[in-house]
C-alpha cells in the first residue's frame, strides 16, 4: 500500500495530536496557584494544593472536619472552609484537589478530591 504525500504529511501530525491530548487528560500531581483562582473572582475552579497538617483542623459539632489549611505551588498559605465536610482521610493526606473560590486568603470548598 503507496500512502500519498498528503497522507505521510497529516498522519504524523494526527498522531501527535492524538499523544497530546493524552497528556493533558492524564491525572497529574502538579501542585496549583492560589491567586490564579483569586484571579477569577467567584468563578468556582479546581486547584490542587498541599495539606498543611501542622496548622490543625477545625471539626463542626458532629466532630467531622470543616476547616484546614492549605499551601500553593508557591507556599502561600490559605485558610480552606469547606461546605460539606471531609473524610478523616484528610488528616492522612497531603496533596488534595479542591473545587470552589477564593474571598481574600480564604478558599470556599465546594468539593473536596484526595489526591495523594
Amino acid at each position: 500500500m503507496k500512502l500519498s504525500r498528503h497522507t505521510k504529511v497529516i498522519l504524523p501530525i494526527g498522531i501527535l495530536f492524538v499523544l497530546y491530548a493524552l497528556v493533558l487528560l492524564l491525572p497529574s500531581d502538579e501542585i496549583g496557584s492560589f491567586s490564579s483562582v483569586r484571579a477569577s473572582g467567584e468563578i468556582n475552579q479546581s486547584v490542587k494544593v498541599l495539606v498543611d497538617s501542622e496548622k490543625g483542623f477545625e471539626r463542626n459539632r458532629n466532630g467531622r472536619i470543616i476547616v484546614f489549611y492549605a499551601r500553593d505551588k508557591f507556599n502561600a498559605l490559605a485558610k480552606v472552609t469547606l461546605e460539606e465536610p471531609a473524610a478523616e482521610a484528610l488528616m492522612h493526606a497531603q496533596i488534595v484537589e479542591l473545587f470552589g473560590h477564593m474571598h481574600g486568603d480564604n478558599f470556599v470548598g465546594k468539593r473536596l478530591t484526595i489526591v495523594k
